[in-house]
């Protein structure tokens, strides 16, 4: 006979109420987790789209070939964390960090088309960070405070 055939109703109930117990930590947990994950890729995506305005191409080659590189090492983190955590997050955060990652990809692509414009005012390169960065941050805060 199992283990399971033994337990009297009350004690069944008290190992399903600690089994959800443990679930419900481990969604908080990995929700965090990946939040914070969240928020420095966001933030280090916005400094790529920062600094691809100072170092364009057509004036340093090698700076914009170290940018691009640095971007895809920062979406392969970014993937290969939601891979491991996803599993563990509550129910619609998948979604909302889908979506999140998205748009930072996005508005980094419209960060690229404005190459060609050599923008070197401080703020609108200030601004270009804050909006790169902005949906994934937003997610990841999110995360991390639920």
């Amino acid at each position: 006979m199992s283990a399971e055939n033994n337990l009297n109703p009350e004690q069944q109930l008290a190992a399903l109420a600690q089994a959800q117990a443990d679930m419900d930590r481990a969604v908080g947990y990995g929700s965090r987790l990946l939040g914070w994950y969240s928020i420095i890729v966001s933030l280090v995506i916005g400094a790529l789209a920062f600094l691809l305005q100072l170092y364009p191409p057509q004036k340093h080659m090698a700076g914009f070939i170290v940018i691009i590189g640095l971007y895809v090492v920062a979406i392969l983190a970014a993937s290969l964390a939601y891979r491991k955590l996803y599993r563990s997050l509550p129910i619609g955060a998948s979604k909302r960090y889908t979506w999140g990652f998205t748009l930072t990809i996005a508005f980094y692509a419209a960060s690229l088309a404005l190459l060609p414009q050599q923008l070197s005012s401080w703020a609108i390169l200030g601004l270009i960070w804050i909006v790169v960065s902005a949906p994934l941050l937003i997610v990841g805060i999110g995360m991390v405070r639920k």
